[in-house]
């Protein structure tokens, strides 16, 4: 690229504890005096067992409203779900709600805590990013055995409250009868995750989130050490550099073969075992910078890069990449990781479509009877297990 083009460098993330608006802060004080009002209202009325659950929803309240800048950004939603869950089990507490509808009001809580310990377990664990289907089940158990720790230490707040202020205790009954439906609404949760595969809203939630608190979190040093790891261990079977996403370096303008060669390298590695492809590196391991000055800012390229997989490799296989853009040595790296696919995959471009997989470190496309006996070996298991269902 010319030096006179160059745009100037993007600034390091620097707008932590921006993503709350002023409405949504207010918002947060008028359901925080809210909350407030019911615990008051329940001790002086000696139903303190009844509106337990305000405490928690205070604490999560207070955070958000204190420290939202300094600490992890919480999703609004997460807060608006908890606060409505809070109402209606007090609500059902004060009035006699049925057996059946605290029953439900328990899986939502469940289901509350469940989000939350996936999200704990992204948070301590910034590897999850690149879950394979491998690691998959063990971030869901990882993320339920949060869940069901983080009740079991509310039901013991509860307890020793009670103890306190001389208010009668939980039985041990009661406390299984509440137990069950937060472990079926824990569960829920965790198949929907798995569901994500297919259907990813739930697993972009979580990334955004991660996104959103990469700073805090450590995300931005984990993926510095993901692209150095790359680049030390050279093109392989599973890495491969890409200088550019779609301009010519050498013309310095807009080429479809470049985003050609990114798209046949992303199938290459999902019809294979999977790999990392790193844009903005060239092919003897130098950082040079991926090409976002030819766009108006990094979320218009990552929205660009979304729209060509969706229209050339397909949206069902978005769930088998994950990707980021980061600055490495001061210049922006785009990191993609892709999980090895369930079905072939094909580079679509108008009629024609494309194999391709990986032969060592490069991308082969098959043709033919090779294609065919590929895919019979590489896929036989996932189409027997479609022809007994």
């Amino acid at each position: 690229m010319p030096e006179e083009t160059k745009a100037p460098a993007y600034e390091e993330n620097n707008t932590i504890g921006k993503y709350v608006s002023g409405f949504l802060y207010a918002s947060y004080a008028v359901m925080l005096i809210f909350s407030l009002t019911i615990l008051l209202v329940g001790v002086l009325f000696e139903k303190f067992r009844e509106v337990f659950v305000t405490i928690p929803v205070i604490l999560a309240l207070l955070n958000a409203i204190l420290f939202e800048r300094k600490t992890v950004h919480v999703p609004p939603l997460m807060v608006f779900a908890t606060v409505w869950l809070m109402i209606m089990v007090v609500i059902g507490k004060l009035y006699g709600g049925g057996e059946a509808f605290m029953a439900v009001m328990d899986c939502g809580f469940g289901a509350v805590l469940g989000l939350m310990g996936m999200i704990f377990t992204y948070s301590i664990a910034p590897a999850a990013l690149d879950m394979t289907r491998e690691k998959l089940f063990r971030i869901i158990f990882i993320s339920f055995s949060v869940a069901i720790s983080a009740f079991t230490l509310l039901q013991a707040l509860q307890y020793f409250t009670s103890i306190a202020f001389s208010i009668p205790e939980k039985t041990t009954g009661e406390v299984m009868e509440q137990l069950i439906p937060v472990i079926i609404g824990a569960l829920v949760i965790s198949a929907l995750f798995c569901a994500s595969r297919s259907s990813p809203r739930i697993g972009k939630a979580v990334t955004k989130y991660l996104i959103v608190n990469d700073a805090i979190l450590g995300l931005d040093d984990y993926e510095k050490a993901e692209i150095a790891k790359a680049i030390h261990s050279g093109e392989n079977e599973k890495v491969e550099f890409k200088s550019t996403l779609r301009m010519n370096l050498s013309t310095g303008e807009k080429d479809e073969k470049m985003e050609r060669a990114v798209l046949k390298t992303l199938v290459a590695f999902l019809n294979s075992r999977g790999g990392t492809l790193l844009i903005g590196v060239a092919d003897d391991g130098s950082v040079i910078g991926i090409d976002d000055w030819s766009f108006d800012n990094r979320d218009k390229l990552s929205l660009h890069f979304t729209n060509l997989v969706a229209e050339h490799i397909g949206n069902e296989f978005l769930p088998f990449m994950t990707f980021r853009l980061s600055d490495y040595k001061g210049k922006g790296v785009m990191r993609i990781v892709c999980k090895k696919s369930d079905s072939p995959v094909f580079l679509k471009e108008g009629k024609q479509e494309s194999f391709i997989v990986r032969s060592g470190p490069s991308s082969v496309e098959l043709h033919g009877m090779d294609t065919l006996q590929y895919v019979d070996n590489r896929f036989r298991k996932r189409r027997g297990k479609l022809f007994k269902g």
